[in-house]
């Protein structure tokens, strides 16, 4: 992908989130099946003071799916939205054994981890790698989440299955409407709406099991579990836990 395209991108989705902040909060209060599935299988693993890095965390609330599983230890959650990070803060005062704390980066640029203190017993990002623009900066952004994890850590992604879904592919727009054609991007790219209190486009690339197996192999991860929950079918994240070796 041409660097301009991917600037123009992730600038497209920087504005969305901007835009909708305080719709995606508020349509993102409840604790989905996913991430209760995910929160219980990490709680197996993690020991009992456990070092949690959550890139992309959006309003915080997986660090309370993790406190509703009795995780205690140290959490921290990164993300780009200044009003998003504002929201996980109010939202993520009081968990019990589970302490927060929250930073502002662009994970675009490998800056983003000077905000960290690793090494991280579970390195997570939910609904995020597949904002990110072209299969290299999606390998780039896996190898350094890699590079935070202790020697026995896990390293847990969810990503949209949009494509599988006709409510999701219904909703999606054409790249002239941005200035770009189809062969500007890579297969799986799409452009999608929100409608839900403000009206937003951003850039969503569907990346299922073979691309992070993929992407896993590139970066010295195996596969440890997969699974798929949420949404009205019951299917529309895929959940990919990893580790090394």
């Amino acid at each position: 992908m041409h660097p301009a395209v991917q600037q123009q991108l992730l600038a497209l989705n920087r504005q969305f989130y901007a835009t909708v902040a305080d719709e995606f909060d508020r349509t993102r209060q409840g604790l989905p099946e996913g991430m209760i599935t995910l929160a219980r299988l990490l709680r197996a693993r993690l020991p009992s003071r456990a070092r949690i890095l959550d890139v992309g965390c959006g309003n915080g609330r997986f660090a309370r799916a993790l406190a509703q599983h009795s995780v205690s230890g140290v959490y921290l959650g990164l993300d780009a939205d200044e009003r998003l990070l504002a929201l996980a803060v109010a939202q993520t005062t009081n968990l019990g054994g589970l302490a927060c704390r929250f930073a502002q980066v662009d994970m675009a640029q490998s800056a983003w981890l000077d905000a960290t203190d690793a090494p991280y017993d579970a390195v997570v990002s939910l609904a995020v790698l597949h904002h990110f623009p072209g299969y290299e900066l999606r390998r780039r952004l896996l190898a350094e989440m890699t590079s935070l994890l202790a020697p026995d850590g896990v390293l847990a992604l969810s990503t949209w299955q949009f494509l599988s879904v006709a409510r999701f592919t219904e909703r999606s727009v054409a790249w002239e409407t941005i200035g770009l054609r189809a062969t500007d991007v890579e297969p799986g790219d799409a452009l999608l709406t929100w409608n839900q209190g403000a009206r937003a486009v951003r850039y969503v690339h569907n990346l299922d099991r073979d691309e992070a197996a993929r992407l896993a192999a590139d970066c010295g991860l195996s596969i440890v579990e997969t699974f798929r929950a949420d949404g009205k079918e019951g299917n529309l994240n895929l959940f990919v836990v990893l580790s090394r070796g």
